[in-house]
This record gives structure tokens, sequence and C-alpha cells, in this order.
């Protein structure tokens, strides 16, 4: 299927199609809420899409090409310092949310009579987009490039001033928009962030089970044969008896340590479990190092 590209390019998309698959619907859907859940509302924004945004509503001048233009020209500025997959990536994301843009505003989109519904609604698709597109390790460009730039040419945590550049620019809408849909800008930033946190969280959350069992074997076996995990034995030793106990660390997912629960439950009523949440697994079975 792929055997026409060069080879280099080939091993790109085989190495990151899920990446592709992430970024691509991710950006599409922030390309939708910018155009049919922001724009008609003229609700305000931060980073390089509140620039855009300002720049619509004052000359009414497409977002695509101000998200287009701006990331070219920061892409530039901080090039050099950038790693070639980042640039790659936010290339590729910039080109299709200027197409995605483009080709959205080409149709009209019904009125949402409670204002503050429409934020909701585009701060949950924005932070929807931009999860997916955090997940597979992608970027949206705009202040992002900054911070990334920033840091490495200059050795500083920037974190606090990509708060003051995006505060910047939400204030400098109020000279294009009124009181209310600078709060509303704010409402829905707050929602798109609360969203784009349990994206995350949502896809890469596991169970971590440490089990204290007579049955070490068959629980281990079960793990591998029936699960298709591995898991960690620990030595370990009990406080008060001083007798030595078989201890189990294994992460699996919310389906799989339900059933490894009740395996374990069913061989040895005695076993003691320790169950835990995790919010992120990272390495060989599950997230690659590359996409933290």
């Amino acid at each position: 299927m792929l055997t026409f590209l060069p080879s280099k390019l080939k091993q790109f998309l085989q190495r990151e199609w899920l990446t592709t698959i992430y970024t691509t619907t991710g950006t599409i859907i922030i390309s939708f809420a910018l155009v049919a859940l922001i724009m008609p509302y003229r609700f305000a924004s931060a980073g390089l899409t509140g620039i855009a945004l300002i720049s619509h509503y004052a000359l009414n001048i497409s977002p695509a090409w101000i998200i287009a233009i701006g990331n070219t020209v920061l892409l530039l500025w901080g090039w050099k310092v950038l790693s070639p997959r980042f640039v790659i990536w936010t290339f590729y994301v910039s080109i299709l949310m200027t197409v995605s843009v483009m080709f959205f505003e080409l149709f009209t989109y019904p009125l949402i009579q409670n204002v503050f519904l429409a934020a909701i609604l585009g701060g949950v698709l924005g932070g929807l987009g931009m999860g997916l597109i955090f997940l597979g390790g992608g970027s949206s460009g705009g202040t992002d490039i900054i911070v990334m730039a920033a840091r490495k040419k200059y050795g500083i945590d920037v974190g606090m001033y990509s708060f003051y550049i995006n505060m910047g620019i939400l204030l400098a809408s109020w000279f294009v928009v009124d009181l209310e849909q600078l709060l509303m800008g704010g409402v829905l930033l707050y929602i798109e962030s609360l969203t784009i946190d349990n994206v995350l969280k949502s896809f890469d959350r596991r169970k971590q089970l440490m089990i204290i069992t007579q049955k070490p074997g068959e629980v281990k076996r079960f793990i591998i044969e029936e699960l298709d995990r591995s898991a960690t034995i620990i030595d370990a030793r009990g406080a008060y008896s001083g007798e030595p106990k078989n201890m189990i660390m294994v992460v699996l997912t919310r389906r799989q340590a339900m059933e490894l629960k009740r395996h374990v439950v069913s061989i040895d009523p005695m076993t003691f479990i320790i169950l835990s949440d995790v919010a992120e697994v990272v390495g060989d079975g599950f997230k690659h190092w590359k996409n933290i």
C-alpha cells in the first residue's frame, strides 16, 4: 500500500500510524468547534487561535490564514532547536487545520439559543480534539512552539510566561468582543482544559494490583497465559510473623483487573490484594516512551 513512497517516509508512516489517526481526528474536531461553536458567538480564546479570532472579529480575516502564517513564522524561528518529529507534526496539524477550517466555513450552522451551553459544547469538543493530538504525541503549534523553543534556546522554565502570553491574548480580545463574550471564552477554555485532562487520563488509566498469595505459580500462569501480560515477582516478608511472602505486582486494564481478582480469590480465598489506579504507564506493552 505504501510501496510507491520513499523508504524513509514509508518507515515514518508505518511507525507513526497511530499518531496520524489521533492528530488527524483531533485537528478536524478542533476545526469544527472553532467554526461552528466559537466564531458564531464571538467567543474569545487564547494562544494563536485567540489571535486568529481577534483578526477575524476585527478585520473579517479567516482564522485559517492566521493559524497557517503564525505557525509557519514560529516554526521558522525555532526549528533549529526543535526536534524534527515536533516540527513535522506541528506543520502537519497546521496545514490540516487551515484546510479544515476553510472547509467548515463553507457551511452554515444552527445557533444554540443558550450561549452558555454553546461555550460548554465548544470547550468539550475543543478539549477532545486537543486531547487526541496530545495523546498521539503531536502538537497544535502556537504557544507550544514558543514554549518548546524558548526552553531549549534559553534554558528557562517558560510555563509562567506561556500563561502570561495566553492571558494577554485573552484580555486583548476585549477590544473586539464584549465582557460577556470574554467571560464565556474563559469558561470555554476552562472546560477545554478539563476535557483534555480527562481524555489523556481515560486512555492511559490502568489498574495496579499488589497480590500476596500462597499460590503465586497459579496466579502467574493466569496472568501470562490467560491475560497475555507479564508481572513482577517481589520477595516480601510479613512484619508481624516474619514469614516470607510471595507478592506479585501487575498493571492491567480495568477488565483484566476484574478477571484476575475473581480468579485469584477463587483459588486462594486468603489472598491479600491491593488495587490502585495508575494514571499512566510507560514501557513495553503500554505507551511508548517516545509518546511521553
